[in-house]
């Protein structure tokens, strides 16, 4: 797939990614490293939860949910995160789903500070297989731009 640049995109634009399965394995590993709750560890434990069930950690769903994005998009040179806001995960993400993102541009404009790039402002919303939403968030990337070099003045200048 080619790269993406902010020349590339414009506001409404929508794009889905392929879908990604998640795994009891990858999601009780991640849980261990970085959200060591039982409703996340084990199988036995999470069934006397409130989610009857092992399930995901938020955090696995919005690093699952990063990777589908940044593949799917393919942004030359990538994307720099300028902030997330309202992030909600409405629905567990549990072992066996197959999730995917549907990304919208939802504004676009040039940046004041770093005329190399533009910041995108866009819409995140993850499913499951049953089209339930899981994750859905709003977000703000710069994005680099494609600019044409312009000529050097030694190439330019005519020698006498």
């Amino acid at each position: 797939m080619k790269a993406r640049y902010f020349e590339d995109l414009k506001i409404g634009d929508r794009f889905k990614s392929k879908p990604l399965r998640v795994t009891e394995k990858k999601l009780i590993d991640f849980a261990r490293k970085f959200d060591p709750q039982m409703f996340h560890l084990s199988r036995k434990e999470a069934q006397r939860t409130i989610f009857k069930g092992l399930t995901a950690s938020g955090w696995h769903t919005a690093a699952m949910t990063m990777a589908l994005f940044v593949q799917t998009l393919n942004f030359a040179k990538g994307a720099i995160g300028l902030g997330v806001d309202r992030l909600r995960w409405p629905n567990a993400v549990r072992p066996g789903d197959v999730l995917t993102v549907e990304t919208k541009i939802l504004d676009m404009r040039l940046s004041r500070s770093r005329p190399r790039y533009g910041i995108i402002r866009l819409r995140n919303v993850t499913t499951n297989q049953r089209g339930e939403i899981v994750q859905t968030m709003l977000a703000s990337a710069m994005v680099r731009r494609r600019l044409r070099r312009r000529p050097s003045r030694r190439t330019t200048r005519k020698r006498h």
